[in-house]
């Protein structure tokens, strides 16, 4: 294969006429493509720096709002700390007074009964000094006599 100078020539006159030709023709539909498509990309960059800043905002915002739930949570767990101990106190100091109620009426009850004791251990040992004194005496004591002389006997003794 040969080459001549006047074939390169054609060839380069040729390539040079087709680019302009192109160019000419396509040159401007190409640049509106290529600056859309610019465009458009800077446009969704823009978009997403957006989205980006307002993903941060609402991180912060969140952040902020989840420090304010946990100070929340907080507060009211020492609240109910706090209540609960109070209602512990008043629970106690309830039982303490129920305590001192039921102490109080149980001696109440054993000083009646030590006096019913006394006075029925009184009647009895009355009973048996008069059946003591009836043997002795040998005579039969009246229950009138033995009732005036055991009211004398304990007068006496007071």
């Amino acid at each position: 294969m040969e080459f001549h100078p006047v074939d390169i020539l054609i060839s380069l006159i040729n390539i040079a006429v087709l680019f302009i030709l192109l160019r000419l023709i396509l040159w401007k539909h190409v640049d509106r493509f290529l600056q859309a498509r610019t465009g458009r990309i800077s446009s969704e960059l823009e978009n997403v720096q957006k989205m980006r800043l307002e993903t941060e905002e609402l991180m912060k915002s969140y952040e902020e709002k989840l420090e304010d739930i946990e100070l929340q949570v907080h507060d009211i767990v020492r609240e109910s700390q706090i209540k609960a101990a109070e209602e512990s106190d008043e629970i106690l100091k309830e039982a303490h007074e129920k305590a001192q109620h039921i102490i109080s009426e149980a001696r109440d009850r054993i000083a009646e009964e030590r006096e019913r004791a006394i006075v029925s251990a009184r009647y009895e040992v009355a009973q048996l000094a008069t059946d003591m004194a009836a043997r002795i005496l040998r005579r039969e004591v009246s229950a009138n006599d033995a009732k005036v002389a055991v009211d004398d006997f304990f007068r006496e003794m007071r």
